[in-house]
């Protein structure tokens, strides 16, 4: 499981509950993290029962303070009122002074059926959970809810599972698609009119983007060429190759985020500087969403640097965890990427980008995408005019 994450886990039964609070209990160990349950004592103290064998005693956690229970009174709810601003600052000092004792960061974990059993109205939760998002993504704090699954009814259960961006299964910790797929507007067009509406938005982020001139080259035309190369070699039908066309020229749009000199300076990015740019595909694929772009234009933007291995980014997703299009784009980026100057390192050139992918064929990129990049260039693709661009840059 990625850290600093924020995690829902509907159960449904005291040993889903025990289990969730066990898997709470050794994720936020294994990071050095603060640990504070908010709930009753009686939660977490059958998790006893659960922790032999493990590499640590409840009872010393107790002691040390490592873990604290909160009693809702003192966190979620004050004289039987949620007040969630009053929460999120409480979490938000707790955290500074989790660092201050010399820990990580902070693990948090929460009953937060009681939240609506108290008469708070869906609406406050829900913007709750949403602020509890931004603490998550600016603080090093983890977040697990759990939600008893018999208490509230199917359609409040699948607001809160909207609002996390990872849940807790059976299996473990994985990607939540209730929050990646939640509704959106769409538009009353035909397919052609609003691929026709896509593209032409696509092409105005792209002017957009060039505006930052992060790259010398036209980077983003030279992926969406590709990819449709590629596409086009594989036999995908037109909807699809249009999609790719689309993701290609916006796959990179999250980086209007970062700070232009942290993308044209020489040399490594600091620490914090690597973590933001690793959330550069969810950032593109929440804007992608703000238009009615098809869903595998959004899916590919979100997965471009995403690995069959699950070595890659946002979410180290595996195999076919990953959507075609998403590994079409990511063959497409790396090679492109590769293929010309960046500021911290010389170009590669076209060669050397070919032979890394077959290197990692079947590793890190899909075997069959490779074998129709390789074909593309073998059947006269190339970037030849965006050379000549490059050249003839001072």
């Amino acid at each position: 499981m990625k850290s600093d994450t924020h995690s829902v886990c509907l159960y449904g039964s005291a040993h889903d509950l025990r289990k969730a609070i066990n898997t709470f209990l050794k994720e936020g160990l294994s990071k050095n993290y603060k640990l504070l349950y908010f709930g009753p004592e009686r939660d977490v103290i059958p998790s006893k029962e659960t922790t032999d064998g493990l590499p640590y005693n409840l009872d010393d956690l107790l002691g040390s303070k490592t873990l604290e229970i909160i009693d809702f009174e003192k966190s979620y709810v004050k004289n039987g009122v949620f007040d969630p601003v009053r929460q999120i600052s409480f979490l938000q000092e707790a955290a500074v002074r989790a660092i201050k004792e010399g820990y990580n960061g902070l693990g948090v974990a929460g009953e937060g059926t009681a939240i609506l059993e108290s008469g708070t109205k869906m609406e406050e939760l829900l913007k709750y959970e949403a602020s509890v998002n931004d603490l998550v993504e600016e603080s090093p704090v983890t977040a697990y809810c759990l939600y008893d699954s018999s208490r509230i009814d199917q359609s409040s259960a699948l607001e809160i599972s909207r609002l996390h961006p990872y849940t807790l299964r059976e299996s473990g910790f994985s990607v939540n698609e209730d929050y990646y797929r939640a509704p959106r507007r769409t538009l009353e067009y035909d397919t052609a009119s609003r691929l026709d509406i896509c593209r032409g938005t696509a092409n105005s982020l792209l002017q957009m983007f060039r505006m930052k001139s992060i790259y010398v080259e036209e980077h983003e035309e030279n992926v969406s060429k590709l990819a449709s190369a590629i596409a086009k070699e594989m036999a995908l039908d037109s909807f699809t190759m249009a999609c790719l066309e689309m993701a290609g020229k916006i796959h990179d749009l999250g980086m209007n985020s970062m700070f232009l000199d942290m993308l044209t300076r020489p040399g490594p990015l600091h620490a914090l500087e690597a973590r933001l740019l690793r959330r550069h595909p969810i950032t593109g694929f929440e804007i992608s969403r703000g238009v009615p772009f098809p869903d595998k234009v959004s899916y590919a933007v979100f997965q471009h640097h995403e690995r069959i291995d699950g070595s890659g980014y946002p979410n180290g997703l595996k195999d076919s965890e990953i959507s075609l299009e998403g590994s079409i784009l990511a063959v497409s980026e790396v090679v492109a990427a590769m293929s010309f100057y960046r500021p911290y390192r010389k170009p590669y050139g076209q060669e050397y980008s070919l032979d890394q992918i077959v290197k990692y064929k079947g590793s890190l990129y899909r075997t069959e995408v490779v074998e129709a990049c390789l074909t593309a260039f073998e059947n006269g693709f190339s970037f030849e005019s965006s050379l000549k661009t490059s050249a003839s840059q001072p």
